[in-house]
């Protein structure tokens, strides 16, 4: 595993969701009650683009069929969504966010 600068926590100042790439994996960033999630950014059931859906309340919800999924671990939270997200770890240091993602091929 190996842990990626993927932003600035200053980025999150006008925004509660961010998509980032790292090793070739588009990643959903959050900022939650002062801590920061990543997430695939695909939704299980259809793929849309997480990072253009909503948070609301710990979730995101899927801009596509309003499916919701909680932030802190990625567990799909009912129909039509039925397969949790991939979460991954995250560390915040000196204002940046890093993520730790494994090696393409690893």
């Amino acid at each position: 595993m190996t842990w990626h600068a993927v932003a600035a926590l200053a980025e999150f100042e006008d925004r509660p969701v961010l998509a980032r790439e790292a090793e070739g994996q588009a990643l959903a960033l959050y900022r939650l009650d002062g801590a920061v999630y990543a997430t695939q950014a695909r939704c299980t059931h259809a793929g849309a683009l997480l990072t253009e859906g909503e948070v609301v309340e710990g979730y995101i919800e899927c801009p596509l069929h309003y499916g919701l999924f909680e932030i802190a671990t990625g567990r799909a939270q009912g129909g039509p969504v039925c397969r949790d997200l991939a979460t991954y770890p995250v560390r915040v240091e000196d204002g940046q966010v890093w993520v730790e993602i494994a090696p393409v091929g690893a």
